[in-house]
């Protein structure tokens, strides 16, 4: 793969670099759109790379669609993620949107490489993005959404936004706002014939590829693990939404991003100690 500085230093828009845990960094256009069609298409062709490796599928007919929908001219924020190494190791990127009268977050084709799931990394990213556009929303609540079959993404929205503002809920039904805002994403999607709105799930989700994974994430949380296997096909998927309490969230996500802050202040405080005895 490309090295990332050598993508990206003809681009004529460059991206803000962003800090991230383990010596990763984010790289972000906000939005895409402003770059020249032969950085978009250099940009298609790192996704194709990197995709096909994080999913374990070949991903050039997904990305070929993708790029002539006009994928990078629509999103509002577009992200790779790379490492000390200067290779890019994940991606990700979201549109904001307003589904039945509220501010949603639709979370667009996200991953990163096999060995970086569940480290924490992308998870770091949507806290940056979602510190953001809360501080944006106000005291007015903020959605967020995404297409997914992976019980790894499902997770992590449950545990920002709780049990009771997730859905699909693992127990309790899909209340009629969140169905209707269903209903306007699938059609934002062009998939209101493969949705079913008490379910979440998109029908023949990822019909335009075998499967999206070769092999299916897990969480550690069997529960979610059970719900995803009994109720999703290889190619189908949910549309999760998760509702985020303004206050109540940005205070959690805030006191999560000092806390770490502090944390690795005190790791770094006895090597400074050493330099100066």
């Amino acid at each position: 793969m490309t090295a990332f500085s050598s993508l990206i230093r003809p681009f004529n828009v460059k991206p803000t670099l962003l800090p991230l845990s383990q010596g990763y960094r984010g790289a972000c256009w906000a939005p895409p759109a402003a770059l020249d069609a032969a950085h978009k298409q250099a940009i298609y062709g790192a996704l194709r790379e990197v995709s096909t490796l994080a999913f374990g599928a070949d991903m050039a007919p997904y990305w070929r669609d993708r790029s002539l929908d006009g994928y990078l001219d629509k999103i509002t924020r577009f992200y790779f993620i790379h490492n000390a190494e200067d290779r890019v190791v994940g991606w990700t990127g979201y549109h904001r949107l307003t589904l039945a009268g509220q501010t949603c977050l639709y979370l667009d084709s996200t991953g990163v490489l096999p060995e970086l799931q569940n480290t924490g990394i992308m998870t770091g990213l949507f806290g940056q993005f979602l510190l953001t556009e809360l501080l944006r929303a106000g005291t007015r609540s903020l959605y967020v959404s995404m297409r997914t079959e992976n019980p790894v993404v499902y997770q992590s929205f449950y545990k920002v936004a709780g049990e009771r503002n997730t859905f699909p809920s693992l127990s309790t039904p899909v209340p009629e706002r969140v169905q209707e805002m269903g209903r306007q994403l699938a059609a934002w999607l062009k998939q209101s014939d493969k949705f079913d709105a008490p379910s979440l799930r998109v029908k023949g989700a990822y019909d335009n590829l075998d499967a999206l994974y070769g092999e299916l994430p897990t969480c550690n949380d069997d529960n979610i693990n059970t719900y995803f296997r009994q109720h999703l096909r290889p190619v189908d998927a949910f549309l999760v939404l998760a509702k985020l309490s303004g206050p109540s969230t940005l205070l959690s996500l805030a006191t999560k991003k000092l806390g770490k802050a502090l944390r690795g202040n005190r790791a770094r405080r006895p090597q400074a100690e050493s330099r100066t005895a």
